[in-house]
């Protein structure tokens, strides 16, 4: 073969390359939409379809040209010195790690999209300070690794197959090679450039394929399968990158910042003093962070399931805030937001929380000054998330862990059962002390590995649920982690059957730390995607169901707002729920009030839905955003830089 034959030889194994690129996203897409078909909800038509796999193909296409750029040029630069073995083994090696790496990227991807429901987020690079043996086997509990190992060699085994029965075939070849004039193969290669160049910006028009114009459907979950998980991933990066650099800029808006608060420094700005105490000073507090703990099993509608009997009690006999929202959904970023009291802004400050000083804004500091001992009881181990380090920095003079409660037993590696860590709090905490105790249990986690049948679980198939409740369920939760929903209110209750003969004065409260990940069905809404609940009961709290909104960050001057004196000092980013004329809660990319619940994620429409009859819509304008920045460009501000504006 001369010259010329060879290159269109191997250029057409390079068309093919790029065909089966395209292909091998294509099914990984149907794939994705067949393992979730059930978020699709009812009004999906084929125009919906049509769009996502169009705007997907222009992603994908992007995706492969990278791994066809070197073959590509390799070509053009090797062929008119005929080293077409040189071509081939460089073509041939980039197909393999095309196969290779896309095979566990898209095999990552829907196991990340099973748990987070994104298929990547920054959230991936900020796991990177959490505690890997635990998620490890965690990994290994309950995501299937072998099945999915099998599956991943399968595929490697069907795409190698393909590419070398291809290696011998010349369809494409035989289609080329009838190019013979000079000028015919000057436009072949001047078209296959433009081709190129258009494939790999994912458009031939000015506007390339990028994240803001790629949600083109109607629907939600079509919309999450239209970039592939490359480019998810150079997103999530990119996101984290920009909120995670210590000498970047604030991704919030920096133009008015030191004009916007008088040059002042943050506590400056962040100083509040009470009104004066609403309720008689108690002498133990007790605020319990729960696991996963979501808003959704204390709503009327669920009720009859009786996943939360516990709290439902305590809510009917106490202030319960319907309208609050996480920080965002993480554990780290509840607990990073409740103790130091900035608001999570994207960063996790489990590490960066020890390189300035100590929070003015600090729980731990505020109820000190307030005459009360501080302590954590923490269900898991100090290792994970610094959260040892961390809590000390910030205050916490007395730190039980996981250890201190007999170690892992039966929940796995994330730390001990509730009881046991409840127990532990009994055991600890001094009637006759004042105390603040900051509880952070971690039973209702993966591998969900606690017998909640033998706890008294009263559900074993979906048989067993309340006839009216039957029809909610559709199995986007099984039973074991309904088990676990349910073990964590059966934890609080035992909890609670000692704690209110041994504490009489105490003040109680409970908040989840983020949505948990898992609903009945596959398509709860956005607030019950959403909302945490919060919850305050002891001596003096009046029975009230609250819907004044709020957030993680208001806990903290709520508490301090009902017992501390009028006149005393302390430092809030939030503002207390008791206070009248609160109009709004803020967590990351969400913000709460009376009527609606707004979710504004990054380039893309913003969600609202109205808290009344819960119907919810696509709009353009957050009437939220210049509140929500303003508190997010200060908060990343401290966060990042310390006390000053500068």
């Amino acid at each position: 073969m001369n010259k010329w034959d060879n290159f269109i030889k191997e250029l057409s194994n390079l068309i093919f390359f790029w065909f089966f690129g395209i292909l091998f996203f294509f099914i990984f897409r149907i794939i994705f939409i067949i393992s979730f078909h059930k978020e699709l909800g009812k009004k999906v038509d084929f125009s919906d379809y049509y769009n996502a796999f169009f705007m997907g193909m222009r992603f994908d296409s992007t995706a492969v040209c990278y791994f066809i750029m070197i073959p590509l040029i390799s070509l053009l630069i090797f062929s008119p010195f005929n080293k077409f073995k040189i071509i081939r083994i460089i073509r041939i090696i980039f197909q393999y790690l095309f196969l290779i790496l896309s095979t566990l990227i898209c095999m990552v991807s829907l196991n990340y999209y099973k748990e987070y429901r994104e298929q990547f987020s920054n959230f991936i690079f900020l796991g990177l300070y959490d505690d890997k043996k635990a998620i490890w086997k965690t990994i290994v509990e309950y995501y299937n690794p072998v099945l999915n190992t099998l599956f991943t060699f399968i595929i490697w085994l069907i795409g190698i197959c393909v590419f070398i029965f291809y290696e011998k075939k010349n369809s494409i070849y035989k289609v080329l090679i009838k190019i013979k004039p000079f000028y015919g193969k000057i436009s072949l290669i001047t078209i296959l450039l433009i081709l190129f160049i258009g494939g790999i910006r994912g458009s031939f028009t000015a506007v390339p394929a990028i994240r803001k114009w790629a949600a083109v459907t109607k629907n939600n979950f079509l919309n999450k399968t239209i970039i592939n998980p490359y480019r998810s991933l150079k997103y999530a990066y990119e996101d984290f990158k920009s909120l995670n650099l210590l000498n970047g800029k604030n991704p919030f808006g920096t133009e008015n910042i030191q004009k916007e608060y008088g040059g002042k420094n943050i506590d400056q700005i962040i100083y509040k003093e009470a009104l004066g105490n609403t309720i008689e000073k108690p002498k133990q507090i007790f605020l319990v962070i729960m696991e996963s703990y979501d808003a959704w099993p204390l709503m009327d509608k669920y009720r009859a399931f009786r996943l939360s009997d516990n709290l439902y009690n305590l809510a009917e006999n106490g202030m319960h805030f319907v309208n609050f929202l996480p920080s965002y959904n993480a554990t780290f970023y509840a607990y990073g937001t409740i103790v130091s009291g900035i608001p999570y802004c994207g960063i996790n400050i489990s590490q960066l929380g020890t390189i300035h000083d100590p929070y003015i804004s600090s729980i731990f500091k505020q109820f000190k000054k307030l005459g009360y001992k501080t302590n954590l009881f923490y269900g898991g181990f100090l290792s994970w998330e610094n959260i040892g380090g961390f809590s000390q920095y910030q205050g916490c003079e007395n730190i039980y862990s996981g250890v201190d409660a007999g170690g892992k037993q039966d929940s796995g590696d994330w730390g001990v059962e509730d009881e046991k860590l409840f127990d532990l709090v009994l055991n600890h905490v001094n009637t006759e002390e004042y105390t603040f105790n900051l509880i952070l249990t971690s039973s209702y986690h993966p591998p969900y590995a606690i017998n909640v049948w033998k706890k008294g679980f009263p559900y074993k198939t979906p048989d067993d649920f309340p006839k009216d409740m039957q029809k909610y369920y559709d199995g986007g939760m099984n039973m074991k982690e309904l088990g676990h929903l349910w073990y964590g209110d059966f934890a609080i209750g035992k909890f609670m059957e000692k704690a209110n003969l041994k504490y009489k004065s105490g003040l109680f409260g409970f908040t989840g730390d983020h949505y948990g990940r898992r609903f009945i069905n596959h398509s709860p809404n956005l607030y019950e995607r959403s909302a945490v609940p919060f919850i305050l009961y002891g001596k003096n709290i009046p029975k009230q169901k609250i819907n004044i909104p709020g957030s993680h960050i208001d806990i903290m001057p709520t508490l301090i707002e009902m017992i501390a004196p009028k006149g005393f000092p302390y430092y809030s980013f939030g503002s207390s729920l008791l206070i009248p004329g609160k109009k709004y809660g803020i967590g990351f990319e969400k913000v709460i009030d009376k009527d609606s619940l707004y979710y504004f994620p990054k380039d893309e429409l913003i969600s609202e839905i109205n808290l009344l009859n819960f119907k919810d819509k696509k709009v353009s304008i957050n009437k939220y955003s210049d509140d929500y920045n303003k508190l997010m460009r200060l908060s990343w501000q401290y966060t990042m830089k310390g006390n000053s504006l500068k």
